[in-house]
């Protein structure tokens, strides 16, 4: 009998082989070189910056985005940043998509990089930020997320039939079509046509006769010019049609309505993108628990709430990340996390799922009892899952930092329940119980958990709020344990010292107040989890906080774009919201700016608030 019968396919990429022969790095796999003897920057300046009439073209715009298929060792995106950064007349914000099939691993990157002193900066960034093997979409911000790269990590066909997007101009990249001809089919350039928008630009180093068959038949007129020596020419080219270049960096409004996480998020990421946002709620501050946990959804047949999950568990350790790096203070640790099987039949299904979905270390391991003892440093019941790069936020921190980053772009209302939202005119309003009107703009995004339900019946939003209460628990150097243990609830260590134990989950209970039942019941699984923890602990001397969560039956957030024109949601992220949180908000904005969506079609429609009206 097959032991795997219902697991899914490998999530992980295999890596590139790299030879560096002399000054050049040279692939094994495809048995080509990754750039030219002449000079990998001399190439990107040359055939892809020049062969697109960069930087001229993206001069004064909102947005520009490149599209490139192959990302190699990351040189064309690292020229082409330091071009940005260099052009004082540069777009206001610059996205890099780039696809590629086999990854080269961060340790080998560094090492190729390395020979490059002039992009030293730029490449320390970048290897930073470089996302482990995974496949799927990747985002990545840089220079305070004025530069967005989104790594298309799978198959070139199949990730841009995923992608949601238009591209300004196209690098044409990837080894020679002799040597990996699956990224020039027809297909791919088929799909390259479609995300290109009309006037928009394209360059290559190949000339080869079935790459401009394939450019012509999809709508681009090509033609050769002067190659970089020893290449005699090279293929540069544009898609028919107008190329549109007007947009405003001013003037664009959204209206909030929600300050919790949600909202405060979403408001967050406009505000980066220069836009002016009001967010309308009844307090001036988010209720929330002192720390909540940070990591990825697994399950046996990798469903779409775990690959959704896994960029979002990226994203929001890099968004993180960022906020602590350009001087905002967040209270978070990268402590890991450890999910402890129920019993040796769960610890087999965990076993077996790491070992056929193939995560890399960096991101999941199974470990025994042993290795789940030597974690935790005390005696826990059993084997389980290891996080390494699982984390503990402080969501109240989280929203300040958010605040302060935003600045003045962003103002606060805080009169009074939104009562109803109406649109005239192409403007949105939103008034209190007493009649007054909370703010208006020509977008809404609607975030005030399960109340979005009421305020936009016609959504037909299937969301529920479900009672959490977590316990706290003061320091005691006999519990002191630096990671945190889930499983049967979490016990999480507290930024000040102690530790946070949760949490209940009660349907049909909106009662907010702290409940010494609920504390023994908090405690009770803690010690089904770490046996002897809880020793001592009295459930009606601790403090605790309660608050309602908003679910949705499918367990995938509500996060985008409506039915309605201007209106948005940011709800349902249940109890994962610092998980769901920050990519949701850059899903958000993204489909405002009319930007490149961070997530692929599919998974974009599988958390989309339409799903409902289907």
């Amino acid at each position: 009998m097959d032991d795997n019968r219902g697991l899914s396919a490998p999530v992980t990429l295999p890596t590139a082989r790299i030879e560096q022969r002399e000054d050049v790095a040279f692939s094994s796999e495809f048995g080509d070189v990754y750039h030219p003897a002449s000079g990998a920057l001399a190439q990107a300046r040359h055939v892809f910056l020049a062969g697109n009439e960069l930087p001229r073209r993206w001069a004064g715009r909102e947005s520009f985005t490149v599209l490139e298929t192959g990302f190699g060792l990351g040189l064309n995106f690292l020229a082409t940043w330091q071009a940005w950064r260099d052009d004082p007349a540069r777009c206001a914000r610059l996205h890099f998509v780039s696809v590629e099939g086999t990854p080269v691993a961060r340790e080998a990157l560094a090492a190729a990089l390395a020979r490059f002193e002039g992009l030293a900066p730029l490449a320390r960034a970048l290897l930073q930020a470089y996302p482990p093997p995974l496949a799927g979409f990747h985002r990545v911000h840089f220079d305070g997320g004025r530069v967005a790269l989104t790594l298309l990590l799978g198959d070139a066909r199949e990730a841009l039939t995923q992608f949601v997007g238009r591209a300004d101009a196209l690098y044409l990249d990837g080894f020679a079509p002799a040597r990996n001809a699956s990224i020039w089919t027809p297909e791919v350039i088929r799909e390259l046509a479609r995300i290109a928008r009309p006037g928009a630009t394209l360059a290559s180093w190949t000339v080869a006769g079935g790459v401009r068959s394939a450019l012509a038949d999809a709508g681009f007129r090509v033609d050769k010019r002067p190659g970089l020596p020893p290449k005699r020419e090279m293929l540069a080219g544009y898609r028919d049609g107008t190329e549109s270049t007007a947009s405003s960096r001013t003037g664009r409004t959204a209206l909030v309505v929600g300050g919790g996480l949600a909202g405060t998020l979403v408001a967050g990421q406009l505000a980066a993108r220069d836009w002016g946002v009001v967010v309308a709620d009844t307090r001036p501050a988010p209720s929330s628990a002192e720390v909540g946990l940070v990591r990825p959804i697994v399950n046996l047949r990798d469903a779409l709430n775990a690959q959704a999950s896994r960029s979002a568990f990226l994203y929001a350790l890099q968004h993180y990340r960022a906020l602590q790096h350009d001087g905002f203070h967040l209270q978070w640790s990268r402590c890991g996390v450890l999910q402890l099987a129920a019993g040796e039949d769960e610890a087999a299904r965990f076993e077996a799922i790491v070992r056929t979905q193939g995560y890399p270390a960096s991101v999941l391991q199974f470990v025994d009892a042993q290795g789940a003892r030597e974690l935790a440093r005390r005696e826990v019941r059993g084997a389980g899952w290891w996080f390494p790069s699982g984390a503990v936020v402080t969501p109240v921190s989280l929203a300040l930092a958010t605040a302060a980053r935003a600045g003045e772009r962003l103002a606060r209302r805080w009169n009074g329940r939104v009562e109803r939202l109406e649109r005239t005119g192409g403007t949105w309003r939103a008034w209190n119980e007493a009649g007054e009107l909370m703010g208006e703009a020509p977008v809404v995004v609607v975030a005030n958990a399960a109340d979005a339900a009421r305020l936009v019946p016609e959504a037909r939003l299937r969301l529920a709020r479900v009672r959490g209460q977590v316990t706290y628990v003061p320091p005691d150097p006999a519990r002191r344990m630096e990671i945190v243990v889930s499983g049967s609830g979490y016990v999480a260590p507290l930024p000040q010292g102690g530790h946070c134990i949760g949490a209940t989950y009660q349907h049909d209970d909106a009662d907010e107040r702290v409940r010494a039942h609920d504390h023994r019941e908090n405690l009770e699984r803690a010690e089904t989890m770490l046996p002897g923890f809880t020793h001592g602990l009295v459930p009606r001397e601790l403090a605790g906080w309660a608050g309602l969560r908003t679910t949705v039956p499918d367990r995938l957030p509500v996060i985008g774009l409506s039915s309605l024109e201007g209106l948005a949601f940011a709800t349902g992220l249940g109890s994962r919201g610092l998980l769901w949180g920050p990519l949701g908000a850059e899903l958000v904005a993204s489909e405002l700016s009319d930007e490149p969506l961070p997530l692929p079609r599919d998974l974009a429609g599988a958390v989309s608030p339409r799903r409902f009206l289907s």
